[in-house]
């Protein structure tokens, strides 16, 4: 975290010095921000702009990754709003500087044509060193991304295998019977770096089915998309979750409205969520007809299965059917 305020703090500056005194590692800078529009020659269809704001919001997406994790705060009902109404200002305020030191310092041309801004950034100011010092910081920013992915969705596959929306294999902690390796350190150096690379309780706490899981899943869709469709992919099947899930809270806010609540939120943010992911949905349909539908085969596949498992579940409870029954002995130690 530290690492990426540091990094976008630095091409901020970096862009605002060179924006001044016009100068680069390859003689004058550009002035492409002074005299061109920086929306000179964008693209006006409403459903391509849909289309290009999921890149932008998977970028800023770490706020829903947060809910998934809230079990493991010890006040969530107070760290939970602290930690969103100060990481998301922050984050898009650090985002938009960065990206206006961008057009200080390159020519329209190459923010248009780059998929590697940041790597031309630092070429175009520092040089060769420039290039590979923004390569590695990108490559860092990517890997915390991913790690912070990786230990979050997690926990969602873990919480679905003990609801039993899953085998029961991705509702356990550890590996095996075992819930951790517990380690038995004797001086105080040991214990430091113990606690260092485990927690107090030890190795391989962790859903360790369940991230294997979703190993395996990125996998097959990094072999089967490129990265452009892997975002509008994304991109149509999250904000439609998203939709339903903020769709409810909205509900329950009417049907339920005495129900306790330990955070609450003005009811006109659900509703102008809403509306957006709306606008979203409807627009990639034209945009991206074909990947829309992929996406609504790939759901709605989902949707025997869940009422499978879950009516499978209620014959259990009242001793009938053996649907529950296979996926049970899957999961039985």
């Amino acid at each position: 975290m530290f690492l990426k305020f540091v990094a976008l703090l630095g091409v901020t500056i970096t862009g605002i010095v060179v924006a001044v005194t016009g100068l680069s590692f390859k003689g004058k800078a550009s002035d492409d921000w002074k005299t061109k529009g920086w929306f000179e020659g964008t693209n006006t269809n409403v459903s391509n702009w849909a289309v290009a704001l999921y890149a932008g919001l998977w970028a800023f997406d770490g706020w829903d990754n947060v809910n998934y994790v809230t079990g493991e705060f010890k006040n969530p009902s107070r760290d939970l709003p602290r930690v969103i109404h100060t990481s998301l200002p922050l984050v898009i305020l650090s985002y938009i500087l960065a990206n206006i030191a961008y057009f200080f310092v390159l020519p329209l041309s190459v923010i248009e044509s780059s998929n590697t801004v940041a790597v031309a950034f630092g070429h175009k100011v520092f040089g060769p060193i420039g290039s590979l010092i923004l390569a590695l910081t990108v490559s860092g920013s990517c890997f915390g991304a991913l790690n912070a992915t990786t230990f979050t969705s997690g926990r969602l596959v873990y919480a679905a295998g003990k609801e039993g929306y899953l085998p029961a294999v991705f509702g356990k902690i550890g590996i095996g019977n075992r819930s951790a390796v517990k380690l038995h350190t004797r001086s105080k150096t040991s214990s430091r770096m113990v606690q260092f690379v485990a927690d107090d309780v030890g190795f391989f706490y962790t859903p360790i089915a369940a991230m294997a899981l979703n190993a395996a899943l990125t996998s097959v869709y990094i072999v089967v998309g490129d990265f452009k469709t892997l975002t509008t992919f994304y991109g149509v099947a999250g904000y439609t979750f998203y939709f339903f899930t903020v769709l409810g809270l909205i509900v329950l806010r009417v049907k339920e409205p005495m129900l306790e609540r330990p955070y609450r939120t003005w009811i006109t943010t659900p509703i102008v969520f809403c509306c957006v992911s709306l606008f979203l949905l409807s627009r990639a349909v034209f945009a991206e007809p074909l990947q829309t539908l992929i996406v609504v085969a790939f759901v709605v596949a989902g949707v025997p299965v869940y009422f499978w498992r879950v009516g499978g579940r209620d014959r259990r409870r009242k001793g009938e059917g053996v649907g529950w029954k296979f996926w049970g002995r899957w999961g039985r130690s």
